[in-house]
């Protein structure tokens, strides 16, 4: 069968009204059936098409094994980010089963799946002429990052709540299908499915995994598919004859790579992963050692650590406070801590236990604040709406 873009454009717009009636639910009201059978025979049946209609794979060799060892290589350093990631976080059960059957459930539901999706994307690619590659890539990834995000979840959400919806399932997809759709463009979809194996078979057979929150996930899910990217471009470039050597230095990765680690780990130290933490002044209480806009770093500790004088952060139902401690008790071997903010009259009603206490102030950042406090409004205005709503 000759290449043909009328015939590429007729089977992604199957695709993408398949994916767009899954997702909308029409189908997996059949639940069992859906994952089971409809879904993966559907996936299989478009590969093998492809495959019978098109004939042996024409793949790029010159780069394939190369890129196949940076993604082998990606691949691993995905999975041991996660495993060090329980060394800073807990730990807890996971909820894929990790026996054998389940295993081999999970091989069929989402493995199979996710192969014949990546032949799947080779193939259109490819059966098209030079000129128009560029444009079916990116009708390909398009259709696919619909069809894998939960679309109708997005519908009257607030904007604090699309946001984590945003940087948490629909910007991982995005780069994900991005470089996947460069590497089948110049490449195969073998490094793809090897990448997406790797990184799911983790998950299928760990009988733990961390309990890291979404925002680390989301930096591991979306930096390592663009550093990948970057090597393979790199690799790419350092093939092109016309390329000079400032160019292609200009585009290798170690130059940037230090700068990715250090913003990941700025990230990952807002959001209170490492030891110390930063905690956004909300209110004018520790005026005016504390003032309202101002990042306090809480250095995580235990009691014996707290002396009066320090200015502790401690949790209360639902949120923390930030106050001075004028007084610590002991009681049967148990510490108790009085605590007032320095601008309120008296102190604060209850005694904070050890197990309220957080950690203790070690310096302030002025004004840095203010986009926390911020996004902490909108937090609050949408579980008020929840509440009225009955959500």
């Amino acid at each position: 069968m000759q290449k043909s873009k009328n015939s590429t454009i007729i089977l992604i717009i199957i695709i993408f009204f398949y994916g767009l009636i899954a997702n909308l639910k029409l189908l997996r009201n059949f639940n069992f059936i859906y994952l089971y059978i409809i879904n993966p025979i559907f996936w299989i049946g478009i590969a093998i098409l492809l495959y019978f209609l098109l004939g042996r794979s024409l793949e790029k060799k010159r780069l394939k094994k190369q890129i196949i060892q940076y993604t082998i290589i990606a691949g691993l350093v995905y999975i041991i980010v996660y495993m060090l990631s329980g060394l800073v976080v807990t730990f807890g059960d996971n909820p894929y089963s990790t026996t054998i059957i389940g295993f081999i459930q999970n091989l069929w539901i989402f493995g199979t799946v996710m192969v014949a999706k990546e032949y799947i994307r080779y193939r259109l690619i490819n059966n098209v002429n030079n000129k128009d590659k560029v444009l079916i890539a990116a009708l390909i990834s398009i259709v696919y990052i619909i069809i894998d995000i939960d679309t109708h979840y997005i519908i009257g959400v607030l904007p604090i709540t699309f946001a984590t919806y945003l940087f948490q399932d629909i910007l991982p997809e995005i780069v994900k299908n991005i470089v996947f759709s460069y590497i089948a463009f110049y490449c195969s979809y073998i490094p793809a499915i090897i990448y997406q194996l790797l990184t799911n078979i983790y998950f299928w057979i760990c009988p733990i995994i961390p309990n890291a929150p979404w925002v680390m996930t989301a930096i591991v899910d979306v930096s390592i598919p663009i550093i990948l990217f970057l090597y393979i471009r790199f690799l790419k470039n350092k093939q092109d004859i016309y390329r000079t050597r400032e160019n292609i230095n200009n585009t290798n990765p170690r130059n940037i790579i230090p700068l990715v680690i250090l913003i990941i780990l700025a990230i990952w130290f807002a959001i209170g992963i490492f030891p110390i933490k930063p905690v956004s002044i909300a209110s004018g209480s520790m005026e005016t050692e504390l003032s309202m806009g101002d990042i306090a770093i809480i250095h995580k500790c235990d009691a014996n650590d707290i002396n009066e004088g320090d200015i502790i952060e401690y949790q209360m139902e639902g949120y923390t406070v930030v106050h001075r401690v004028i007084e610590k008790r002991q009681k049967n071997g148990e510490f108790t801590f009085i605590t007032k903010g320095d601008n309120n009259p008296s102190p604060d009603q209850k005694e904070v236990t050890e197990d309220q206490l957080i950690g203790k102030v070690i310096f302030k950042i002025k004004y840095l604040g203010y986009p926390s406090i911020w996004l902490q409004g909108l937090r609050e205005e949408e579980q008020q709406l929840e509440v009225e709503t009955g959500n």
